[in-house]
């Protein structure tokens, strides 16, 4: 585990799960490591994760129909989906390209490579999770997305189909097998689907400190500082500029989540992100709780069991990066777990918010740069950070070693935008 002599000097922008676990990836390999952030690792968005460890979440944000939503979301106060109008002129070419991702055809290619990128999820994570003795943090028993009427079910075959054209099981559940499941969940509901070879990560905060502190231990270097820019040479960036000054580099890969665009910008590249923000409700003493991730298609609001307590998650508002957040939105999702769990204890609840960095076509950054050899992206993985994190840093320590991706890396060019 020690780094060798024979390794490149890898510094990796962005101390969030993507970036972690590139980290941890790139020290087994003997590389010398050095991991920038300007808070403590996991202190951002995967802070407040949901948890979800799905192999078949391959079904992109933008799908067939989508178009006839919106416009009930948005009537909704409520609604899965909320719009700072002040930020809709910003954000308005962003919701384009998305719509225009939403297509039959584009959906099923995005997924395809979806599949790639997520299916081998739990196999990469599993060496990492080993050495830092952090294997506990994930359970595999299943996720059961549930539906209160037979009209939400049929308007979600279609991501249905695409989890099963993965090749896994998808069980269809009536309401008797849904209470015999999950027995602490309220009668409204009449169909579900369950994939049983899903999970959850139990405390997603502490798999990436656990994740940095073995980094650490093992004789990674964890810098807490501000990355402004870089300073270019001839051939490329050959330092970053922080707020301490400047630092040479050798290889470097932007995994800054919301905040890559910034930095990719001074790289000679343009990527349209927009923050899917995002709340939490998280109950130390739910008394009702399911024994497994549970996912409402009606409220688009995930429940799931942590250490911490119960957590309710959900929601999309653009609002950009600086506006503050609303917590009515993760009040809201109290009114949402009290009717799916009846008696359920919100007291002593936190709340939070997040920045989901999200591309139009659910698709993150991943790969070399087309203009500087020294460059590599791993970011906007959008609602899939803790999912995709595994398989991203996997193939970064193979393109930084020189082998070949073990995956097709042409749908996540940083210039197919």
């Amino acid at each position: 585990m020690n780094p060798s002599t024979s390794g490149r000097d890898v510094t990796i922008i962005g101390a969030g799960i993507v970036g972690t676990v590139c980290a941890s990836y790139l020290l087994r390999e003997g590389h010398r490591v050095t991991l920038i952030d300007r808070g403590d690792p996991g202190a951002q968005t995967s802070f407040g994760n949901t948890g979800g460890i799905s192999p078949a979440s391959v079904v992109p944000v933008a799908t067939p129909g989508i178009l006839r939503d919106v416009p009930k979301w948005l009537s909704d106060p409520e609604g899965p989906l909320h719009i700072k109008w002040s930020h809709l002129p910003k954000c308005l070419p962003w919701l384009l390209r998305f719509l225009r991702a939403s297509g039959t055809e584009r959906a099923k290619a995005i997924s395809r490579a979806l599949t790639a990128l997520n299916m081998p999820t739990f196999d990469a994570y599993e060496p990492l999770l080993r050495d830092a003795g952090l294997l506990h943090l994930f359970h595999r028993t299943g996720q059961l997305t549930v539906y209160k009427s037979e009209e939400a079910f049929e308007h979600e075959r279609f991501g249905i189909d695409l989890r099963r054209d993965t090749g896994v099981n998808v069980d269809i559940l009536n309401a008797d097998e849904i209470r015999q499941l999950e027995p602490a969940l309220a009668p409204i509901f009449v169909k579900a689907h369950f994939i049983e070879t899903h999970g959850h990560c139990k405390n997603p905060f502490g798999l990436v400190q656990g994740l940095a502190e073995h980094f650490v231990r093992n004789g990674g270097i964890l810098l807490r500082d501000q990355v402004k820019g870089f300073e270019f040479g001839p051939h490329g960036p050959e330092a970053v500029i922080t707020d301490s000054g400047r630092r040479p580099l050798d290889t470097v890969v932007v995994a800054a989540g919301m905040w890559s665009d910034g930095l990719t910008r001074q790289l000679g590249h343009k990527v349209p992100l927009e923050s899917h923000r995002g709340y939490h409700v998280t109950l130390p003493d739910p008394r009702f709780a399911p024994r497994r991730m549970v996912l409402s298609a009606d409220y688009k609001v995930a429940i799931t069991p942590m250490e911490m307590g119960l957590r309710l998650a959900g929601t999309v508002e653009l609002a950009g990066v600086d506006a503050p957040p609303d917590y009515r939105r993760a009040e809201k999702l109290l009114k949402v777990g009290a009717e799916v769990l009846p008696g359920l204890n919100a007291e002593g609840h936190t709340r939070w918010m997040g920045h989901r960095p999200c591309t139009p076509d659910s698709l993150p950054v991943l790969g070399s740069s087309p203009k500087f050899p020294n460059v590599y992206y791993a970011f906007g993985h959008g609602h899939q950070g803790l999912l995709g994190a595994s398989q991203t840093g996997k193939v970064i320590a193979e393109l930084i070693a020189g082998r070949p991706a073990s995956m097709d890396l042409e749908p996540f060019r940083v210039d197919r935008f």
